[in-house]
């Protein structure tokens, strides 16, 4: 059985042909110029307007995106031997420091958070990616529940 966050080949393929039917809405638009000319915040707001009515997960999928989780150079562990590749693995600075790229905890929603802090032990107050608006996203997208839809 695969994990929620792991989704067939069949659903990769629906995503990007829907991911490619944006975008080619994107490009095929042109400004209103009737009655009045059509300002880029009105075109923009008109595009939106399509997507959220004709795309909705992409939407979901946009705002709630996985965000890689990794311990603080300083509580990693690993032992400084000076090499290029130690300070290369050191580099990225975090918040509150150095991240260790060794020491990867997981993944968290980028816009889920956990009020009463019962997230992962690592970062109690984000909720895990996959988190629930992504699951059902994921589920949506699935074929048989399409299929089953489409029986019905």
């Amino acid at each position: 059985m695969t994990q929620p966050y792991e989704i067939t080949a069949e659903q990769w393929k629906r995503r990007a042909l829907r991911a490619e039917g944006a975008i080619r809405h994107a490009l095929w638009m042109f400004p209103l110029s009737y009655p009045e000319p059509e300002t880029a915040t009105e075109m923009t707001n008109r595009f939106r307007s399509h997507i959220e009515a004709t795309y909705p997960d992409l939407i979901v999928r946009y705002h709630h995106q996985p965000l890689e989780v990794y311990r603080y150079a300083e509580d990693c562990g690993c032992e400084d031997d000076g090499s290029e590749e130690y300070e290369n693995d050191h580099a990225q600075e975090g918040e509150e420091g150095y991240l260790c790229s060794r020491s990867f905890l997981g993944k968290v929603c980028e816009h889920c958070t956990d009020e009463d802090g019962d997230g992962p032990e690592w970062s109690p107050d984000r909720v895990e990616w996959p988190c629930q608006p992504i699951r059902e996203a994921n589920a949506q997208t699935d074929v048989s529940v399409l299929r089953a839809a489409m029986t019905t």
